[in-house]
């Protein structure tokens, strides 16, 4: 196992420079930005340093060889800014939609009256984006459901009174031998 080298005394530590990668920095260059050579290093010799030019956009020619690309301004960093709750807003009765009221009243006392002015408190809440439609949608389902009750009732009820007729016939016109 080898031990990490240590500065020697008298020379400073390494800094990493641009043509190091850190944790910080991409590993892969990038081509379209010019990265200035690592200090103590230069060009190749004879060879001036030549500025990377970016590429052209999409749709536009690149600049001939030997001319200047041009210039572009510098951009500017953007952060993202830290999200705003939103502040919490009541509801008042003045800005909720009327048919949603009456939707949820009329379920408990006229179910089908409750239906009705349920799907009308939806389609103008759709419409005018009024407050509401929890109401609406509970007005909708309570009426529905007592509809399906008194359903449901009316039916067993004629049928309770379909089998006691049935069986009250039956002793009555029979024979009691």
């Amino acid at each position: 196992m080898s031990t990490p080298s240590t500065p020697e005394s008298g020379t400073p530590a390494a800094q990493p420079t641009a043509a190091q990668p850190t944790a910080a920095q991409p590993t892969v260059p990038l081509t379209h930005v010019a990265q200035p050579a690592a200090p103590g290093h230069s060009a190749a010799p004879g060879q001036p340093a030549a500025p990377a030019q970016p590429a052209a956009p999409y749709g536009q020619q690149s600049p001939a060889y030997g001319q200047q690309a041009p210039a572009y301004a510098q951009q500017q960093s953007y952060r993202a800014a830290a999200p705003v709750p939103a502040a919490p807003r009541g509801t008042t009765l003045a800005q909720t939609n009327t048919y949603a009221v009456l939707a949820i009243l009329l379920a408990f006392i006229a179910p089908i009256a409750g239906v009705v002015f349920g799907h009308l408190g939806l389609s103008q809440i759709k419409r005018t984006g009024d407050a509401g439609r929890g109401l609406a949608v509970t007005g909708l389902v309570i009426g529905y459901a007592a509809i399906a009750f008194l359903i449901v009732f009316f039916v067993m009820y004629i049928g309770f009174i379909a089998l006691a007729i049935g069986a009250m016939s039956d002793s009555y016109y029979g024979y009691g031998y």
